[in-house]
């Protein structure tokens, strides 16, 4: 009978104290969500997420900007779609190293 804990892989935890996750969701939500694809892409050379995570905050982020000001009229969406990748990056950043995860 084999133990699944045997052969799992071992995997760095993300934060090292629960005054370093406050830290990165108060800079992720400090910085409009800006500072959010670093993050995450910390946490994809960890093992914690996988590598395309931090490539889709980084098009939401800071893409959205890049294409509010080339199409015009950025009033309209632009604000909204960051105030949503914003609200995503912080509960994602909160969320990272909980021991509810499937693999854990």
């Amino acid at each position: 009978m084999s133990s699944p804990y045997i052969n799992a892989p071992i995997r760095a935890r993300m934060y090292g104290s629960t005054l370093h996750k406050v830290v990165w969701v108060v800079v992720v939500v400090l910085s409009a969500g800006l500072l959010a694809p670093p993050l995450f892409f910390i946490a994809a050379k960890k093992r914690v997420v996988a590598m395309y995570v931090p490539a889709l905050y980084a098009i939401f982020a800071w893409g959205t900007p890049m294409v509010a000001s080339l199409v015009g009229n950025a009033k309209n969406w632009s604000g909204g779609v960051l105030v949503f990748t914003l609200l995503i990056a912080a509960v994602h950043a909160a969320i990272l190293d909980t021991d509810w995860k499937a693999g854990r």
